[in-house]
């Protein structure tokens, strides 16, 4: 459902607005003396001089005895990721393809976004900290190689460690999002 604060598409509010109206045989004055809401204002509207609140279009259509709906259906498709949702979350989601490929010729696995990231705060300077299962016995050099990719990719700070030092920075499991969603195949 659309907020208060936001737009609505150019002629929707319009066409429901004078549908309501019409169907109740109401002119605008009338209208305006059932809701509160003046007959300039209502004019407005139906001209699209201005756009109503939600809270205002519900109170017109129930001036006309009527009751203004709101239906969801199904995506066909996958919808947006919605794990990462600030700037640079966003950033991430967009270029998780190549920043798993990254990962994949560091020849590491599982990987977890932590910090502001992953808790949706993104504070000033914040780093992306992404938790990997290594290889055994491999050394960090590739971790470090892909970290500075990575953070090219980003435009921000990335850390790309094993799992087992996300406590060292103050994180545990719970803490952490994977970058690839529960109904993605592993690559």
């Amino acid at each position: 459902m659309p907020r208060p604060t936001q737009q609505w598409p150019s002629d929707m509010a319009r066409t429901v607005l004078r549908r309501a109206r019409r169907e109740q045989r109401l002119t605008q004055r009338e209208l305006a003396e059932r809701s509160g809401i003046s007959q300039n204002v209502i004019a407005r509207y139906e001209s699209r001089q201005q756009q109503p609140s939600v809270a205002a279009l519900e109170r017109l259509v129930a001036a006309c005895g009527l009751e203004l709906g709101w239906t969801l259906t199904k995506r066909s498709g996958p919808g947006p990721d919605l794990r990462f949702p600030g700037p640079l979350g966003r950033r991430l989601t967009a270029q998780r393809e190549r920043i798993l490929q990254v990962l994949s010729e560091a020849g590491v696995s599982d990987p977890t976004i932590y910090g502001g990231v992953a808790d949706g705060s993104e504070p000033v300077g914040c780093t992306v900290y992404i938790a990997v299962t290594p290889p055994a016995g491999r050394d960090r050099i590739g971790l470090m190689v892909a970290s500075g990719h990575i953070s090219l990719m980003l435009g921000a700070p990335v850390r790309v460690l094993p799992r087992e030092e996300m406590l060292d920075y103050g994180y545990d499991a719970s803490d952490g999002v994977p970058l690839i969603p529960p109904s993605d195949p592993q690559p």
